[in-house]
Parts: structure tokens; sequence; C-alpha cells
């Protein structure tokens, strides 16, 4: 369906660059790769499974809410350990949803994350829900993996200071 349908839903992008000084790499390789434990500390994901384990591939069984809606749907992570990580899908909710992750030593040692998003939801609705909370769920996705690596690997020594959003 092109653009000019009446059914075209816009995609949402966004994306944060962040340096954490005392992490590696590999430490935050392996708590972002750490799907399953997501429902611990990511704000409306309910439930994630791996469903099947490839070399440098799974698929994945999701549960999430967005605002009052529950979905369930699959996505597939393709990665090279210690240095990226690309999550995408095209079930449930999603006409498409790419969740870029990249990670590369740090300016001042430590750990430099890169992380872009393309979301594309197959309903009007939910697109509408996302636009109205995108700011304040993209804060707390942040919040929650920065709780995850200061509970998993200690408090940083100083502040993780946010670098230019793309």
């Amino acid at each position: 369906m092109g653009h000019g349908s009446a059914l075209y839903v816009p995609p949402r992008t966004g994306g944060w660059d962040r340096e954490f000084p005392t992490f590696t790499p590999a430490q935050l390789f392996l708590l972002v790769s750490d799907i399953e434990k997501y429902p611990l500390f990511i704000p409306g994901c309910i439930a994630t499974r791996i469903l099947d384990r490839g070399e440098g591939h799974w698929r994945v069984d999701n549960l999430f809410t967005f605002g009052p809606v529950r979905s369930r749907f699959t996505t597939y992570a393709e990665f090279e350990a210690p240095r990226w990580l690309d999550v995408t899908s095209r079930d449930g909710p999603w006409s498409s949803l790419r969740l870029a992750w990249r990670f590369s030593p740090g300016s001042s040692g430590g750990c430099r994350v890169s992380c872009r998003f393309a979301a594309q939801f197959r309903s009007r609705l939910l697109s509408a829900l996302a636009s109205v909370g995108l700011a304040e769920a993209e804060r707390l996705f942040i919040r929650g993996f920065e709780s995850r690596a200061h509970s998993l690997y200690g408090s940083p020594r100083s502040g993780a200071p946010v670098l230019a959003p793309r």
C-alpha cells in the first residue's frame, strides 16, 4: 500500500548514544542480549522466551503491553558478540520493527552504546498511543537498561552523559 493510502501509518524512529565509562562492550552486549530477562527491567515487557537458538541468531516470543493493549509477537535477533545486536519483526502489532544496538570502546575507556529504532505499527490506534508516550517510553527504556547494568556490574564512577541523540 502506498503512502497516499488512508490506511498508511507512518513509522516512529529514534535512538540515542551513551558512554558508560565503567562498563565494557562485552558486559553491555551480554546485558542487552539477555532477552529472557527483559521482563525484570523493561517497562511494558511481560514475557520473553527464546524459541530457537542458532549461531548468531534467535527467534523470540514476546508479550508486551502498549498502554491498555497487550500484544504477543515474534522477533528475530541477529548478533555478533560483543559488537552488535539487531532485532526485527513484522509480526503482531508491527508492520515493521527494527532495533539496532552497537557496542564499541568508549572515548575514555568503558563502552559507547548506540541504539536506533524504527517502528511502524499496523494499527492507527497503537501508532497514536505510541506517539503520545514515545519520549517517556524511550526514557524509561534507557533507564531500565542503565539500572540493570548498575545492578549487574556495579555503580559507575561518574555519570553517563547523553551524547548526540539521532
